[in-house]
Formats: C-alpha cells, sequence, structure tokens
C-alpha cells in the first residue's frame, strides 16, 4: 500500500482522538498530539517521523451542503 493512503477511519472509535498512520495503516493512537507522537514511535523506531501522518478524528462526522443555484423561492409552497 503506498505511504500517502488514508485509511478509513471509524468515527466512533476514533472519534476525538489523534491517530498515527504509517503505509494506509492506523498505527497508535492517543488523546494528544505529544501521546501519539509518543506512541508511534514506540511501534515503528526505525522509521522517521515525517514518513508518519498524524490526523485529528472529529468527533462527530458533518455534512455541509452547499447550493449557489437554488434561492428560497424555489423551496416556498
Amino acid at each position: 500500500m503506498d505511504s500517502n493512503n488514508i485509511p478509513t477511519i471509524d468515527v466512533q472509535q476514533y472519534g476525538g482522538k489523534q491517530v498515527a498512520v504509517l503505509d494506509g495503516k492506523i498505527i497508535a493512537t492517543g488523546d494528544t498530539l505529544q501521546e501519539v507522537m509518543r506512541n508511534a514511535k514506540q511501534r515503528v523506531p526505525t522509521r522517521p517521523l515525517a514518513e508518519i501522518k498524524i490526523l485529528s478524528v472529529p468527533r462527530t462526522l458533518s455534512v455541509i451542503y452547499y447550493a449557489s443555484d437554488i434561492s428560497v423561492r424555489d423551496y416556498s409552497a
């Protein structure tokens, strides 16, 4: 798997946490950036930190809809 791949991250499991991703897999988690970096370095001590992606997972999913061609009168009864 390419090291740029980001896996699908389960918000119910990892919501509100920081996750470390390497080679398309979650290799460590933590509540703070420092904690997840320390856990990642312990897990893969020979890999440079520059190869590890750290992501902040939102607590819940949010969907934002944007529609520029719709006016209020389009939805008036």
